[in-house]
């Protein structure tokens, strides 16, 4: 084991026998029982040397290998933390209710309009395919026979409508 893993390990132990102690002070005190051991030398705390940059390039380090120049992408290595999230309280859970319900209905009220001026359209056509079927009703009988096609189509239509009106207002 490397002296960094012996002083986790250390600095787990002594947080495991004193949970309240804050982490940087167990591994501190880790660190000083390492040293005592290994005759005052603790890696701890020691700077390590800078990596140079290259000019011009701040997202990439680079590396020499075999004579040529590698980019390398820095990766910053996240820290385990222990989280404790507070349960939110009723009050907090009234307010993102309340505010979930102001967007909901501020973006149904756009659908809302929408959906009336298609059934004010929707309207209009159903008042011409009506008036076009009176129309084709009040010929005689002989010359709704030549145009029965056109009667089941202004049908069809009619009723399709009177579907597409029903849905949108469903969706008001």
């Amino acid at each position: 084991m490397t002296a960094l893993q012996v002083i986790i390990k250390e600095a787990k132990a002594i947080r495991k026998k004193m949970p309240k102690i804050e982490w940087k002070k167990a591994v501190a005190q880790a660190s000083a029982i390492y040293a005592s051991k290994h005759k005052g030398k603790s890696p701890v705390g020691k700077k390590k040397a800078a990596k140079k940059k290259i000019s011009g390039s701040t997202d990439y380090y680079t590396r020499k290998k075999e004579g040529r120049v590698i980019p390398r992408k820095t990766s910053k290595k996240k820290t385990a933390k222990k989280v404790t999230r507070k349960k939110p309280t009723e009050k907090d859970v009234l307010k993102s209710i309340k505010k979930a319900v102001k967007v909901q209905t501020a973006h149904m009220g756009n659908i809302g309009g929408q959906a009336i001026d298609r059934i004010k359209t929707s309207m209009s056509h159903l008042n011409n395919y009506n008036s076009a079927y009176k129309k084709y009703m009040a010929l005689p009988l002989k010359d709704r026979k030549f145009y029965s096609s056109d009667i089941k189509k202004l049908k069809n239509l009619i009723q399709e409508t009177k579907t597409h009106i029903s849905q949108l207002k469903k969706s008001i």
